[in-house]
């Protein structure tokens, strides 16, 4: 699970976030713990029970009839062709920009060969330059190979290793990212002497108050933490999360799983790319970034480019070559699990499901390595229309937002039907498509909030106005899964009275993982009462949690 959200965009989006709302930027993705760590108390163990090929599958056995065959078609539409062609683009776009200060196939291949590639090479299947376009579709061709002959299990056991040298070259990076500005203490005597009165607000890790230049708005801050976690696609462990928790042994090894994907995406990977981010900002400055650098004249136009060009800047050869190999690796753990989860909703799906129920197996392999191709072929396409990653990240979180709620609402209340997430689905998707086309100049994390705002009251309208699932269907379900919530006949006071319990263990969860990203943090900028105090009390709530969690399943 981790890996495939180690990308090689995240650590250019989180340098371009800390250069435009400092370090605080990061709540944009520090949110989506409050999430994640729903899908670890309430989902994880239920993915696994499930028993299901893909999420989407998971529709016909929660719903019935014409609503769940169309919720069915519809998500593994839009899930591994629009949704997944956009993941992929912006991996894509990110990649381009990593591999353009190192690789030069015009001195490789001969001035000759480029130039006749260039003569015949389409206009629309350019990412970035045709130098880039051929770097990236060369490690994508490698990715789309072993994808399609391992399948799900070769994609996790190179994803594995793929991970281990991903945040060991992320670490590597940012060491000597900081000794190359004189250490900690340099770093920050350097922020405040190019930013004076500013730098505390760039480190800061909390909103800003006020009409301060840098540091993130109050009003973006509440967006992030009240709304951006629970409208998510995957709020409830759907997408490529589901794919993972599948294939774990029991139900119980699904939630440790899920429990490592938190501590890891949060605690282990934010600081090595925020230290490094800041680092830019010293040797890029904001206002003026070839200031110190001739390099630094592209970062001033893009400042998600800054990470590989400081990359080139401080880091000897050995180690330079370690930390780019790291990033391919980041890019194809992507890139892999995105290709076999969509290609397993177009299979799976829609092939099977609704084309050719019967197909033999040898069928239904070729359909699913014609699958990989088609949506690699998409998905270059979007990436070469693609200007900034963070953008590409906002626009989707919104036109995904109509799925959150309703997938969360589906696992505690009986009384979501497929409708509720169709409506929901389409209303978001119309939404983000006028809001950000009409408002291209509004903050788009505000547009975000309209549009998630719309498509809950739509799914919760039409919830009422349709019939419920009928009573045979929430038989087998709740039978099956032992689902917590407000199940009405089906549940009672015990059903409420462990989700109430998990409520209490989530809140914890979230305080004890908040408390150890910032108590590091803090450690990391010499604050280290600060830094003790929040590691203490993540200590202590974490032991609490750990104390909750195994009487979890022993309430009646």
């Amino acid at each position: 699970m981790v890996a495939t959200t180690f990308a090689a965009d995240t650590p250019l989006v989180i340098t371009g976030m800390v250069a435009l709302d400092g370090v605080g930027g990061n709540w944009l993705w520090w949110s989506w713990a409050i999430g994640y760590l729903i899908i670890t108390v309430f989902f994880a163990a239920s993915w696994r029970k499930a028993e299901v090929l893909t999420d989407v599958e998971f529709v016909e056995l929660r719903y019935s009839g014409t609503g769940a065959a169309i919720l069915r078609a519809a998500k593994a539409f839009f899930l591994s062709i629009l949704f997944n062609s956009i993941i992929l683009g912006w991996v894509f776009k990110a990649m381009s920009k990593i591999t353009a200060p190192f690789l030069d196939w015009n001195v490789l291949l001969g001035s000759e060969v480029f130039s006749s590639i260039s003569d015949v090479w389409p206009d629309f299947l350019i990412l970035g330059d045709l130098n880039t376009t051929l770097t990236v579709l060369i490690l994508f061709s490698v990715v789309v190979f072993y994808s399609s002959m391992g399948g799900i299990q070769g994609v996790i056991l190179t994803d594995l290793f793929q991970f281990a040298l991903g945040i060991g070259g992320a670490i590597v990076f940012a060491i000597f990212a900081v000794q190359y500005v004189g250490g900690l203490e340099g770093l920050y005597s350097k922020l405040e002497t190019l930013y004076p009165g500013k730098s505390e607000s760039i480190i800061s890790f909390w909103p800003r108050i006020g009409e301060e230049e840098h540091g993130l708005p109050l009003q973006v801050f509440l967006i992030f933490v009240g709304v951006q976690w629970w409208i998510q696609y995957h709020s409830d462990g759907s997408g490529y999360l589901a794919q993972r928790l599948h294939t774990a042994k029991t139900p119980k090894d699904a939630e440790l799983g899920s429990l490592w994907f938190n501590i890891a995406n949060f605690i282990l990977r934010t600081w090595p790319w925020v230290l490094t981010g800041l680092v830019c900002l010293v040797v890029f400055p904001l206002h003026d970034a070839d200031l110190f650098q001739p390099a630094g004249a592209v970062v001033q136009s893009d400042r998600e480019i800054a990470y590989p060009v400081l990359m080139k800047i401080v880091l000897p050869a050995g180690c330079l070559g370690l930390v780019f190999v790291s990033l391919m690796a980041a890019f194809m753990s992507t890139a892999d699990t995105h290709i076999n989860w969509g290609a397993s909703y177009l299979v799976n799906d829609l092939y099977l499901r609704f084309l050719k129920p019967n197909a033999k197996n040898n069928e239904t392999v070729i359909a699913g390595r014609v699958a990989v191709v088609l949506m690699a072929g998409i998905a270059i396409l979007v990436a070469t229309q693609m200007n900034s990653i963070a953008s590409a990240w906002k626009f989707f979180l919104a036109m995904a937002s109509g799925l959150g709620l309703p997938q969360i609402l589906r696992w505690i209340w009986w009384r979501v039907n497929a409708w509720t997430e169709l409506s929901g689905m389409g209303t978001a998707l119309v939404l983000s498509l006028i809001l950000y086309k009409v408002y291209p100049n509004v903050n788009a994390d505000y547009l975000l909030f309209f549009t998630a705002l719309g498509s809950v009251i739509v799914s919760i309208l039409v919830t009422f106005l349709t019939a419920p699932v009928p009573d045979q269907v929430l038989d087998i379900f709740v039978a099956k899964l032992q689902p917590f919530g407000f199940w009405g006949k089906w549940g009672g006071v015990s059903v409420r009275k462990k989700f109430y319990y998990r409520i209490r263990i989530w809140l914890l969860a979230i305080f004890s993982l908040y408390a150890w990203l910032f108590g590091i943090g803090y450690l990391l900028q010499l604050k280290y009462a600060l830094g003790g105090i929040f590691l203490l009390s993540g200590v202590i709530s974490g032991l609490i949690v750990l104390k909750l969690w195994e009487k979890k399943d022993l309430l009646r």
